[in-house]
């Protein structure tokens, strides 16, 4: 019994030990959905260059804070919104001194590819409720950054009062832009790097950066930092990271 016992203590430290170990060679990164490219750029980079293994999960902004505020292990987030991470700051969930701006984006409205009406600025900017009919797909504004700029936007213009009930919430923003592929709806407010992205929509106005809050995208660590996160820190600074943001249609500054 003692000798079975000292087997199962033995097992357990071997066991713990290589737990640790492997967690030393693996990061887990938090990445808001507009990002997804980036992200995936990143870690494929970041994993070829010093064998570390990334491993992503990719939503919206306020649903990974949540999912972070509930516990989930993380061990870097990237947010498409402030607010969201000045709220997991606020819980003392992340480690302030490495909160960080990462890089800009502007909104855009799109429409499917096969609607070829070409609208002036002036038009857009005095008349957009009117140019197209039935529902306009936007990220749902209570937990996706993309719609809560959308919203700011609307209201910057006041299209509220004729675009009241006509909205179409969408889980995150890369499903905004879904469902105006898909013609499931005439319009969308997305960001304008998804939308360059995008094969099936065509770009009818570019939004100022004074329509809304400045789309910054914000990144920080957990408190706890490993050699393998320092490291990663460290990559997130570098010209190959910098040039990634940029060949995706991101601003490495908001006046860029």
């Amino acid at each position: 019994m003692k000798k079975t016992v000292i087997i199962i203590i033995l097992s357990m430290f071997v066991f713990s030990c290589s737990n640790r170990k492997n967690r030393k060679n693996e990061i887990t990164l938090f990445a808001a959905s507009s990002v997804t490219n980036v992200a995936q750029e990143i870690s494929r980079n970041f994993e070829k260059e010093t064998g570390i293994k990334i491993k992503l999960n990719i939503a919206s902004s306020g649903i990974l804070a949540r999912q972070i505020e509930s516990g989930a292990d993380f061990d870097y987030y990237i947010s498409a919104n402030k607010k969201w991470m000045d709220y997991i700051n606020s819980l003392n969930l992340v480690e302030k001194a490495t909160i960080e701006n990462l890089a800009t984006n502007r909104l855009v409205a799109i429409v499917p590819l096969g609607n070829n009406k070409k609208s002036k600025k002036e038009e857009v900017e005095n008349n957009l409720p009117d140019l197209f009919a039935g529902r306009l797909s936007i990220g749902d504004p209570k937990h996706v950054p993309a719609g809560k700029y959308a919203m700011q936007a609307i209201k910057f213009y006041g299209w509220e009062k004729d675009l009241a009930d006509r909205y179409l919430p969408a889980k995150n923003v890369r499903d905004a832009l879904l469902m105006v592929e898909m013609g499931e709806a005439e319009m969308g407010i997305v960001y304008e790097t998804d939308a360059m992205k995008s094969e099936k929509v065509n770009i009818i106005y570019r939004f100022p950066n004074t329509a809304c809050e400045v789309i910054a995208y914000v990144g920080a660590t957990k408190k706890e930092r490993s050699e393998s996160l320092n490291s990663f820190l460290l990559y997130l600074q570098s010209d190959d990271v910098k040039s990634i943001w940029r060949t995706n249609g991101f601003k490495l500054d908001e006046y860029e």
